[in-house]
């Protein structure tokens, strides 16, 4: 709860502003194919790790603030994310080969700075890059034999990617990496996310 009451007094305070700037506000929503590795050096009596990328969803607000040639968009998004891992070799339920599957939940407040490189009057291309403070729940890792996560802080990510507008339709696609492992058994997220949103103002 305490979580929540932050990320909504922070996105208050962005969003206050936007009565004195040229903005749009609008909502949000897609798919991500994340990435979680296992690292292989603690892993014990298994013997091979290979990660896959499993798909999610996020749903969020969004606003842009128009400055000239550029804008700053921060946004505040609830995220679902999920990896796959193959064991080879390992003692799982006796059997020599699995699958272990990562999943976690955030709240996500990235904020990016764009540039359009071609506006024309429906049609808008533009990129952006931005940082992303991510407040995650714990990790929940499931038939990974000795592997456990206990996870409830904040991840930094770094976020570039391509966007086009056309008329209030925006659609985003960008790659996410997280700057820091989870712990010492999991390294940090990298996604590709496929955002579709529309333009309330």
């Amino acid at each position: 709860m305490k979580k929540i009451i932050l990320l909504s007094a922070v996105c208050l305070c962005c969003f206050s502003v936007f009565g004195q700037l040229p903005i749009n506000f609008g909502i949000h929503g897609g798919v991500s194919n994340t990435k979680l590795k296992v690292d292989r050096s603690s892993s014990g009596p298994i013997d091979y790790l290979k990660s896959s990328a499993k798909t999610g969803f996020m749903v969020g607000l969004f606003g842009r603030i128009n400055l000239g040639p550029i804008y700053v968009e921060p946004s505040l998004n609830y995220s679902h994310r999920e990896s796959e891992t193959k064991i080879d070799n390992g003692n799982i339920q006796g059997n020599g080969t699995g699958y272990g599957r990562v999943k976690y939940d955030s709240f996500d407040i990235p904020v990016m700075l764009g540039i359009p490189f071609v506006d024309l009057s429906v049609v808008k291309l533009r990129l952006f890059a931005g940082p992303v403070a991510s407040f995650t729940g714990k990790l929940k890792i499931k038939d990974l034999g000795a592997f456990k996560a206990d996870n409830d802080k904040v991840m930094w990510n770094g976020k570039v990617g391509l966007g086009v507008d056309v008329w209030k339709i925006t659609f985003d696609m960008d790659y996410e990496k997280s700057f820091k492992k989870f712990q010492n058994d999991v390294k940090g997220p990298s996604a590709f996310n496929f955002t579709l949103g529309f333009k309330i103002i």
